[in-house]
């Protein structure tokens, strides 16, 4: 593991965010604009469907289309708003523009041109985001779990995809969404009847 270097953000207004977080080993300074070259989403989709009231979104950005379409199905069978990037940048502006409960990032292996980038997108996302994180990814590497972990990642999804088992990923991300938000509403009560 390496050190990201420790900078102060003021991208989004009035935030000021302190990173520093330990990337994994294969994390380095390459660039890219596109991610892999599987094949990429048609154009950026957001699925809109009618859905109960109680419905929520998240973002999934993936490495490969066929993996975002799993993710995209099994969110959307567990009533989840579902938001596609097909890039970095769309993943980023959707960040910065909505708030989104959960976050899907699924990412490649360690020696794919573009999971440095998806990696930074990543930690960069977290300084706007206070989104549950999933971070899925191809391989069993261990040191990509412990670099989501510390990122803050409610959970990390190694190896294939099983349609049933992402499911119930999305089915206890609303209820810890649910929890979160009744612990937010119980500290706002304590601190207007403290005040």
């Amino acid at each position: 593991m390496r050190q990201a270097s420790s900078k102060t953000t003021s991208d989004h207004p009035g935030a000021q965010f302190r990173a520093q977080v330990a990337l994994p080993e294969a994390a380095s300074s390459r660039t890219s604009s596109h991610l892999l070259e599987e094949p990429q989403l048609q154009a950026p989709t957001t699925e809109r469907v009618t859905a109960p009231p109680g419905l929520l979104r998240c973002v999934i950005i993936s490495w490969s289309a066929k993996r975002a379409d799993f993710f995209r199905v099994a969110a959307e069978n567990e009533s989840w708003e579902t938001v596609v990037c097909g890039d970095i940048g769309q993943f980023m502006r959707s960040i910065f523009r909505l708030k989104f409960p959960l976050t899907i990032v699924d990412l490649p292996r360690a020696d794919a041109s573009d999971y440095d980038d998806l990696c930074n997108a990543t930690v960069r996302s977290r300084a706007v985001s206070d989104s549950l994180l999933v971070v899925s990814v191809v391989d069993e590497a261990q040191d990509v779990e412990i670099w989501a972990r510390q990122l803050g990642a409610w959970a990390h999804l190694p190896g294939a995809l099983n349609p049933a088992g992402l499911e119930m990923v999305f089915r206890e991300a609303r209820q810890a969404v649910a929890k979160q938000e009744a612990a937010c509403a119980e500290r706002e009560k304590f601190w207007r009847n403290d005040n």
